[in-house]
């Protein structure tokens, strides 16, 4: 398995992380289904899980530690604390300290601890920008947790460049590295590339964790006939689309991206991208999927640790095989122009 640093930091972990905000039981997916998928990802060496205290509502959390405490194998966690932020609509209750207080992610983090069976987190992250106090203020009290051994590497989500910039100040002072910083990140989604963010990851030592990195599905091919794009994933490429957070530096107003197609969902314009990748992978006997995370992972400008969410076996045995090989320079820059053909 290969294996990539968090950041500057001394903690390790797999290539590719799991990313678990579905595992919330339901009619279509249950608790066994989940155990399974837990256990087969374990048994391939995919031992670092991402989740969150907002994920069902600590669900994910606590279905994790239950995983860890039937198996016993070693497996990495992180996790991230939701701060009053105008990013995140769900409010997680505090008991002991006010939500509008830094002092919460403590607590928050006990909550988190406690959920998973652990007596520490790998990498702890703050969810999205906080709206109330500052970044600094934040990072103080993080740092508070690095030192009690309760969380090993910090880490950001949804955080602009300046917005890393400041918490990475704020954590030096502590003599603490921002380890990562986590944003929307794959083929057709490359604002992070022009909006700062790599140039921070590569100035700071920060590495990149994307989320979305196959673009709610688009990127695996399975939409590119006339298989609809379920409406949930829609409205999160229209959100993403509207660019209410800030991520894109274009030069479309909000009028324009209101009545414009997103181009993820746009069939015809992403069609020449699909036939190159279709190429590709027949040269290396892979699948769309395993093309775009190997995309991810074979970035040479900065460390990228992609996090593909998986629900079944059969998820964890294709993505798996995104691990064993690597595009060359020549296929990279193949996908990349193709890629900026589509936007005109």
């Amino acid at each position: 398995m290969q294996t990539r640093s968090l950041g500057i930091s001394d903690v390790v972990v797999p290539a590719m992380g799991v990313g678990t905000m579905l595992w919330v039981p339901n009619k279509s997916l249950t608790e066994n289904n989940i155990i399974e998928t837990y256990l087969s990802c374990v048994d391939k060496g995919l031992n670092f899980f991402d989740t969150a205290e907002i994920y069902g509502n600590g669900k994910s959390e606590r279905i994790i530690g239950q995983c860890l405490k039937k198996d016993g194998r070693p497996i990495m966690i992180a996790t991230k604390f939701a701060p009053p932020s105008k990013m995140i609509p769900l409010k997680p209750k505090r008991r002991t300290v006010s939500p509008n207080s830094p002092r919460a992610l403590l607590e928050a983090l006990d909550g988190s601890l406690l959920r998973l069976g652990v007596d520490y987190v790998d990498l702890y992250q703050i969810h999205a920008p906080p709206s109330k106090n500052t970044i600094t203020d934040y990072m103080d009290v993080m740092a508070e947790a690095v030192k009690l051994g309760k969380v090993r590497a910090v880490g950001v989500c949804n955080f602009s460049e300046n917005q890393m910039r400041e918490a990475h100040t704020a954590l030096a002072k502590h003599d603490i590295p921002l380890a990562t910083t986590m944003v929307g990140y794959n083929i057709l989604r490359r604002w992070a590339e022009t909006n700062g963010i790599f140039n921070a990851c590569k100035e700071l030592g920060v590495t990149l964790i994307p989320y979305a990195p196959l673009a709610e599905g688009i990127l695996t091919g399975k939409y590119r006939c006339e298989k609809k794009i379920p409406l949930g994933y829609k409205a999160v490429i229209y959100f993403g689309h509207l660019d209410i957070t800030k991520e894109r530096n274009d030069s479309k107003t909000l009028f324009q991206k209101l009545f414009s197609k997103p181009r993820e969902i746009n069939k015809k314009k992403i069609e020449p991208l699909f036939k190159v990748m279709d190429e590709i992978a027949d040269t290396h006997g892979k699948n769309f999927a395993q093309i775009a995370i190997n995309w991810l992972l074979t970035n040479e400008e900065i460390c990228v640790i992609p996090i593909p969410g998986m629900k079944n076996i059969k998820q964890v045995n294709e993505n798996i095989r995104a691990l064993d090989w690597g595009l060359t320079a020549e296929e990279r820059a193949l996908i990349n122009k193709a890629e900026i053909e589509t936007r005109c």
